[in-house]
């Protein structure tokens, strides 16, 4: 009985790792659904402070960029140049089974992710994710 309950508080496992093992050395990657669009290639990164979304996912979701939220952000990319947000947008995503409504900062970058979740985002859901295993976890309805 007590192996049981310790067993279902683990964060994770052995039977969760991908095929390669250890070996691997993928980002993790995620779906989610927003306005009615399933988004793949979601990059899960607990090593950048905002959560991004490229001007062309936008695009894509249909947004009215004249609603995008003016602010003063600005974001030191990866090749260490600096860049100024087009502006912000709360767009509410799902994570099945949750919903989350997200605060995503617009960059006009040429990635290979459609959305970025940073810091912000594990925090606000309170989620725990694990490239080596490939998961995230999130306490959902308790």
């Amino acid at each position: 009985m007590m192996n049981q309950v310790i067993r279902g508080h683990r964060i994770s496992c052995d039977e969760e790792m991908p095929f390669e093992g250890r070996m691997h050395n993928k980002d993790l990657h995620v779906t989610c659904m927003c306005r009615d669009k399933i988004i793949n290639r979601v990059l899960v990164d607990d090593g950048f402070g905002l959560n991004i979304c490229p001007l062309s996912t936008l695009r894509q979701l249909k947004f009215d960029m004249e609603k995008l939220q003016q602010n003063q952000v600005n974001v030191r990319a990866f090749d260490g140049v600096q860049r100024d947000t087009l502006g912000a947008v709360n767009l509410d995503i799902q994570v099945d089974p949750a919903d989350f409504n997200v605060e995503f900062q617009v960059l006009d970058i040429n990635t290979s992710y459609n959305f970025l979740l940073g810091r912000p985002f594990i925090h606000m859901a309170r989620a725990v994710s694990s490239t080596l295993h490939q998961i995230m976890k999130f306490i959902w309805k308790d």
